[in-house]
């Protein structure tokens, strides 16, 4: 019998006030607490993850859920996903909320293209890892508590040659960066599914070489830029972000490759509205690749997308359209993806291969303050891993 319906993984809820969740401390419940294990004949894959985010006991401040991990079969994810829990930052809204509709997807399932099925794969159980930031309250959830969901499908290990279009993940492949003009070629055998190679898919932590994951991690400005409209780098190695899974500085040889396919910036916590404050002095954002400028600009000062305070060409996260103080939580929260760079095209983006490539950022000519006054910048796409 075919099982082939999208459907609830795992359902993880933070447990009611007065618990309260230490700052600095991870929250990881079990498979089986969330409803995350399988049958031994079952594998699974995520497509997609849901965040309600924690608000403090008036409802109106953001509360510091500062990182969403997915644990695979014990294998914790964070190398490659690590998403923001922050309402003004969020990177995986509840569907329903999202304008436009357009959520971030960790792949396409039932695709038997390597480089669209990026899908979290796992074949025992999942559940999630919850890190409260510093913030010295923790996570009181006093006027909305957090709750982290995994919707994917789950197969009958013998329904999976059915459910994958005659069961080989097509081999070799290529990354096309239509906008640079390059190619990078990812040379593998094709892979047969089954049971036994499921962990072995693109998005299964048991992949050989190369290895082909989704990729989506945040960053925050751990430092003031410098106030004179320089580029700003999100790099860990010189302090400019506060730990390695924050890290948006990549210096790649050959065997290793980055498809950069979204990119969204927007300031931390609730520093714009509420409560009254002041958006950071943030001018542009965009990527630097191998010593030039995306999008490029007329001159190397006009480069970059605009993302200030009135047009923000990459704003991602919440949109506090509607602010009622009478119920000012859940039902009036909107939220905007984070922008795609090439949205006309499947698995489009910036192609980070071989060379040098970052994140920047550049202030108006007033310095952005760090965090968590700052910005945050949010990266997504495919990671591609040619080494042993």
């Amino acid at each position: 019998m075919d099982h082939f319906e999208l459907r609830l993984l795992a359902d993880y809820i933070q447990p009611a006030p007065p618990a309260v969740q230490a700052a600095n401390t991870w929250n990881r419940p079990t498979p089986l607490a969330v409803g995350g294990e399988l049958e031994q004949d079952e594998r699974g894959e995520i497509v997609f993850m849901e965040i309600q985010p924690p608000v403090d006991g008036i409802g109106i401040n953001d509360e510091d859920l500062r990182a969403v991990v997915v644990i695979l079969d014990g294998h914790e994810t964070r190398e490659y996903i690590s998403l923001s829990g922050i309402r003004s930052t969020l990177m995986a809204p509840p569907k329903e909320r999202i304008w436009g509709a357009k959520l971030y997807s960790f792949g396409t399932p039932r695709s038997t293209n390597p480089l669209l099925n990026t899908t979290l794969k796992y074949k025992q159980n999942v559940t999630v890892a919850c890190l409260a930031g510093p913030a010295a309250a923790g996570i009181t959830g006093a006027g909305q508590g957090y709750r982290v969901r995994l919707w994917g499908y789950v197969y009958k290990t013998v329904e999976l040659a059915a459910a994958f279009d005659g069961g080989v993940m097509q081999f070799p492949t290529y990354f096309n960066d239509h906008a640079r003009g390059r190619i990078c070629h990812i040379v593998k055998k094709a892979i047969k599914i089954d049971g036994d190679s499921w962990m072995t898919l693109p998005g299964g932590v048991h992949q050989g070489i190369p290895k082909i994951n989704p990729f989506a991690r945040f960053a925050y400005n751990a430092l003031a830029t410098d106030g004179q409209q320089g580029d700003y780098q999100f790099r860990f190695t010189n302090g400019g972000v506060g730990n390695e899974n924050e890290n948006l500085y990549f210096e790649f040889d050959e065997k290793d490759a980055l498809l950069v396919e979204g990119l969204g910036v927007n300031a931390s916590f609730d520093t714009l509205i509420p409560p009254g404050g002041v958006f950071p002095s943030l001018a542009r954002t965009g990527l630097r690749i191998d010593g030039d400028y995306h999008p490029k600009g007329q001159t190397t000062r006009l480069s970059l997308f605009p993302t200030d305070a009135l047009m923000n060409q990459l704003t991602y996260g919440w949109l506090p359209i509607v602010l009622n103080t009478a119920a000012p939580i859940a039902p009036l929260d909107i939220y905007s993806a984070i922008p795609k760079l090439n949205p006309h095209r499947p698995r489009g983006g910036y192609l980070i291969w071989n060379e040098i490539g970052m994140v920047v950022i550049r202030d108006n000519g007033v310095a952005v303050p760090p965090a968590p006054l700052g910005v945050t910048v949010a990266l997504t796409g495919i990671r591609v891993e040619m080494r042993g």
